[in-house]
């Protein structure tokens, strides 16, 4: 049993990761092997799609919701940080300059 889920989850990662193209070749040569009617076969790729498109999806959020608690964990400064120090600095420049002339 446990190696059935094994397989399973394995597959549905592969499916995630796999191009469009790939998943309805795949689909497809299923829907041959299964001899599902043309409208089965249809409905199959078209869910194969949308499930992988899915798939790629939700790994792309957890993959930035990852990275982004990665980097406050860090403390590094986000871009936002870096493009208000680089205005700031650069309105204390032209504050030092008008003092200055």
């Amino acid at each position: 049993m446990i190696e059935l889920m094994k397989k399973t989850l394995l597959a549905g990662v592969g499916l995630t990761l796999m191009t469009k193209d790939k998943v309805e070749e795949m689909a497809r040569e299923i829907t041959k092997s299964a001899q599902m009617s043309k409208e089965k076969g249809d409905e199959f790729v078209k869910e194969a799609v949308t499930r992988a498109q899915k798939g790629r999806e939700d790994l792309e959020a957890a993959v930035q919701r990852v990275v982004n608690e990665t980097l406050k964990k860090t403390n590094l400064p986000s871009r936002d940080d870096l493009a208000r120090l680089t205005a700031r600095i650069e309105q204390l420049e032209q504050t030092l300059a008008a003092k200055s002339g």
